[in-house]
């Protein structure tokens, strides 16, 4: 690893780290998130193969001042997706409908979706399940939307 640099910040640190990775042709610098820590360098997000999960990690291993790598990216296998990713497809299922984007949150861990939030009718609720269920790679949907009582006259 780098020589350690007391007076790098952890800021100038991420930035020294994040433009190593720019130029590694192998690496897609979209889908890995960097934060710096004490010298230490954390790496998450997702790669498409082993390899590129190592180059990551060893171009980091090459910046001046790193003194620890912590590499949480995940390997995509096959046609998995990424939660990212069910996350906007979800979002922009719901935005199909006017109705349903207002108060509805969308939550993704390992490929299961939470909808939260509050509507008016039970229709909308079961519509926005509807909505996101046959997305390519959900595993399961858990609906928590509520429904608002409506004051009556």
């Amino acid at each position: 690893m780098g020589t350690s640099l007391l007076w790098q910040t952890d800021s100038q640190l991420h930035d020294a780290v994040q433009r190593q990775l720019e130029c590694e042709p192998e690496i897609d610098m979209r889908a890995v998130a960097i934060t710096a820590s004490d010298g230490v360098i954390s790496l998450t997000g997702f790669a498409d193969s082993y390899a590129q999960k190592f180059a990551a990690e060893q171009a980091v291993k090459r910046v001046r001042g790193v003194r620890g790598v912590a590499n949480d990216i995940h390997v995509k296998v096959g046609d998995e997706r990424s939660d990212p990713e069910i996350a906007r497809d979800a979002v922009h299922a719901l935005q199909s409908d006017g109705e349903l984007t207002r108060g509805i949150t969308v939550t993704v861990r390992e490929g299961c979706i939470t909808l939260e939030g509050g509507v008016d009718w039970d229709y909308q609720r079961s519509a926005a399940e509807s909505a996101v269920r046959h997305l390519k790679g959900v595993k399961s949907v858990s609906n928590a939307i509520s429904i608002k009582s409506v004051a009556s006259p």
